[in-house]
């Protein structure tokens, strides 16, 4: 059976796709304190005190650091602090920098408002400097304390700014998970939480490395982006994705608040061929034929798409209704609601591989009575689930249907691979 191309329910037991977590939800952004100057007979500024402070721009990980409001000089030292006092939206990964000038630093701490924390920094061995070691957090307020000295006199300031607010933190969530095993046609997907406009600087964030030799990206929107080998990947091999966006501007203000790492293995090579024709699946695994069964596919009204269909996902029993498909009793394709056994599923809008029912037995082999299905005897469809896995290829050949659309499942083996970043590249669905 087929069901709505809007109807994307998991398999049980599958986490549903991502959504934008509840933290992204703008929140009221606690208010800034004033830069305090404090001179004593040495005479010491923060950085952009008083009604001088200039507020800096919202920066990105690929933009200059905030940049220092202009200093004033009491005598002989000046201090300088970036990001400049009352500054807001500032991006996590820009450093915390205290500068002194004729004099030296003897004490900075920079403590969150929020959770209290402490940012770990070193202070150069000169005392110039004192600069932080790790990204800040998303919508705080950060407070910086120091003390310079000049001689035998110390003199305090502060400054305080705030981070990059809720409302315009960006994550992004994997398909693949790490420690799986997949087969050597996984597709890799990328879903962020909010739409990306600097698409190219997200790309050159994204590092995949190991079982393939070549491979290319598209986005299928602003928010779903996948990665393909060339060639399916190397059988019995380990392959590491990295989306470092923490501090990527997405664009639209938005900026990413994580890096993200997974490592999956590959398995054996296992496709399956499906042809209408013959009305047989023939299994291979590492290029040798390991099985074949007759089988039922779509009937007329209901034909099964063709080209190649990744398994995404299985499971021992799956809940079939017809409601699913818009049908209700009295419909000359209507069926009651039951319980599919051993099955794999090749696209979202409901193409599966699983054991047919009582009623289509006697005719596997000889005719299509399934409403897209691939319908098998009991011992194929225990083979299929037992012996391949999610990303194993099953192509269907002849039904004389076009194919499903690519993202409809993991279709992006009927995309030729020249034509793969072409999102305006047309194939037969």
């Amino acid at each position: 059976m087929r069901l709505p191309s809007h109807h994307r329910d998991p398999l049980p037991g599958t986490p549903p796709e991502p959504a934008r977590p509840a933290g992204a939800s703008a929140r009221r952004r606690r208010p800034g304190i004033a830069c305090l100057a404090l001179a004593g007979l040495l005479g010491l500024s923060a950085c952009a005190g008083g009604n001088d402070a200039t507020p800096a721009a919202p920066s990105s990980a690929d933009a200059a650091p905030s940049s220092p409001a202009p200093t004033k000089s009491f005598g002989t030292v000046r201090v300088e602090v970036s990001p400049a006092a009352d500054t807001s939206m500032v991006n996590p990964v820009d450093p915390v920098v205290v500068t002194a000038d004729g004099g030296e630093l003897t004490d900075v701490t920079v403590s969150a408002a929020g959770s209290g924390e402490r940012v770990e920094g070193e202070l150069a061995q000169d005392g110039h400097e004192w600069r932080s070691k790790a990204p800040l957090a998303f919508d705080e307020t950060y407070t910086v304390d120091y003390t310079a000295r000049s001689g035998d006199r110390d003199s305090t300031g502060q400054s305080v700014f705030s981070t990059v607010d809720a409302a315009h933190e960006a994550d992004v969530a994997l398909n693949v998970k790490d420690g799986q095993t997949y087969g050597v046609w996984q597709v890799v997907e990328f879903n962020f939480s909010e739409p990306v406009v600097n698409k190219d600087e997200v790309e050159k964030a994204v590092t995949v490395d190991g079982a393939h030799r070549d491979g290319a990206f598209r986005w299928y929107s602003d928010r779903k982006l996948r990665f393909r080998p060339e060639q399916p990947w190397d059988p019995n091999a380990k392959v590491t994705v990295t989306a470092n966006i923490l501090g990527k501007d997405l664009g639209n203000g938005m900026i990413g608040n994580g890096n993200k790492t997974v490592s999956f293995s590959t398995g054996a090579e296992q496709r399956a061929f499906v042809d209408n024709n013959t009305k047989t699946l023939v299994a291979y695994v590492n290029g040798k034929e390991t099985g074949r069964w007759p089988v039922t596919l779509g009937n007329p009204d209901w034909p099964s798409t063709t080209g190649k269909k990744v398994i995404i996902e299985q499971a021992a029993s799956y809940a079939f209704k017809a409601s699913s498909l818009n049908l209700k009793p009295g419909d000359p394709h209507y069926y009651p609601p039951f319980d599919a056994s051993n099955v794999s599923r090749l696209t979202w809008s409901g193409e599966f591989i699983h054991q047919a029912l009582p009623s289509a037995m006697p005719v596997l082999g000889v005719a299509n009575v399934s409403h897209g299905c691939v319908g098998m005897p009991p011992e194929g469809a225990a083979y299929i689930f037992e012996t391949f896995r999610p990303g194993d290829m099953v192509e269907v050949v002849n039904t004389d249907y076009p194919q499903a659309d690519p993202d409809d499942g993991y279709g992006d083996w009927n995309i030729p691979f020249e034509h793969y970043s072409d999102e305006d590249w047309h194939g037969n669905w």
